[in-house]
């Protein structure tokens, strides 16, 4: 970016990391973890495997809060979320047993993704669409930083007191970042409501339509893998901990690479490159055999090709319905969630049918048929000078 950002983005994006890092947290914290956490509330593991599976349904109210966020503005509606991730944690942290713990892990599902449309459509409307790729590429940085920050301190905290430390610090991270939404970006509550009703024309339904496919092809790989990795490969429940590692540094590369190179590139192109990418990585699953430096290879191939093509499909998004941007962007977070729950229900069938080379073929089919559907949708063009795009100085 050859122009400075302005103060009024650097402080938001500052407020944003804080905050958004809580909140994937509040998320992420779990997976590792959840053998601890189930013993820890008396049930069993699939029983807590249940919860996040209705905990990841939560992306399905992101259209409310995109109308919510017409009335009271987009500010008040993140800190409204990162106030909730902070009470969601902190219930499931002193819960007495499950059914409070339940109810505190379902809030922060409900509050992700009212926190993350209400934020993607703030920037939306204040930075340049051929400068959007690079700053919604560092807000999604969090995603990755949320593991790498939290996971390793977490295993220090629960080997000292118990599973209740992780829920504890993330609450503390959520309020830090529910102070630094509220402090960081600036009120924009509109003076009144003013309803923004959005039009599906045909290249929106085609974005969300490819945006469901490889969500659910991205899921039925990611739900056997670690069954993968143990199965064909003999590693133990640790040595698949240990591929956290890998997982944060291909997330990182992926996001990086679109915050980078996305402006140079396009977010249209990076997605097309993400979708062709992942199609390749996702046929090789089946051909690593027993070679584990491959299995890295590929694992690493298939999950930075697929942080690429959902970072680059935001600021995409953002600016095919710049009169509704939430409403759009809430959509695309409803179809990613139907994605990755359908890909969940499929996933073990799937793989039990022809193994990690039939979980391949039938992600790679689903990436295919997006690459097809993305060909049909026009890369939006610039509309020149924005009165609302304050990003430079």
């Amino acid at each position: 970016m050859s122009q400075p950002v302005s103060t009024q983005i650097r402080r938001a994006l500052v407020a944003v990391l804080i905050a958004r890092t809580a909140a994937n947290a509040g998320l992420r914290i779990v997976y590792p973890f959840l053998p601890t956490i189930s013993r820890g509330l008396g049930v069993s593991i699939a029983t807590l495997s249940v919860l996040i599976a209705v905990r990841n349904f939560g992306g399905i109210a992101a259209p409310l809060a995109a109308r919510t966020a017409e009335t009271i503005g987009r500010r008040s509606m993140m800190t409204w979320a990162m106030g909730t991730v902070a009470v969601g944690t902190a219930l499931t942290a002193i819960a007495p047993g499950f059914a409070v713990a339940g109810i505190g892990i379902v809030l922060v599902g409900l509050a992700k993704p009212a926190f993350d449309v209400p934020m993607q459509g703030w920037f939306g409307d204040r930075v340049p669409y051929e400068r959007r790729g690079r700053i919604l590429g560092i807000t999604e940085l969090t995603w990755s930083l949320a593991l790498l920050v939290t996971v390793p301190v977490s295993g220090f905290l629960i080997a000292a007191t118990s599973w209740r430390a992780p829920f504890v610090l993330i609450s503390v991270m959520a309020v830090a970042g529910t102070i630094a939404i509220f402090v960081g970006i600036d009120d924009d509550r509109p003076p009144h409501r003013t309803k923004k009703p959005l039009k599906m024309t045909a290249p929106r339904v085609t974005m969300l339509a490819l945006t469901f496919l490889f969500s659910v092809a991205a899921e039925i790989v990611f739900i056997v893998y670690g069954q993968w990795l143990e199965d064909s490969f003999g590693l133990s429940v640790a040595a698949i901990g240990l591929f956290t590692i890998v997982v944060v540094v291909a997330e990182m590369i992926g996001e990086g690479l679109v915050t980078w190179f996305g402006d140079r590139i396009g977010p249209h192109r990076m997605i097309l490159l993400g979708l062709l990418v992942s199609i390749a990585a996702y046929l090789a699953l089946g051909i690593v055999g027993g070679s584990i430096a491959l299995a890295i290879v590929v694992v690493i191939a298939w999950l930075l090709s697929f942080e690429v093509t959902i970072v680059a499909t935001i600021p995409l998004v953002s600016e095919l319905a710049t009169e509704s941007r939430d409403r759009l962007l809430s959509l695309l977070a409803v179809l990613f969630c139907l994605g990755r729950v359908v890909g969940a229900l499929i996933a073990q069938p799937i793989y039990s049918a022809g193994g990690i080379a039939a979980s391949g073929w039938a992600a790679a089919g689903c990436c295919a048929l997006a690459t097809l559907l993305l060909l049909r949708v026009p890369p939006p063009v610039s509309r020149g000078h924005d009165p609302h795009a304050i990003l430079l100085e």
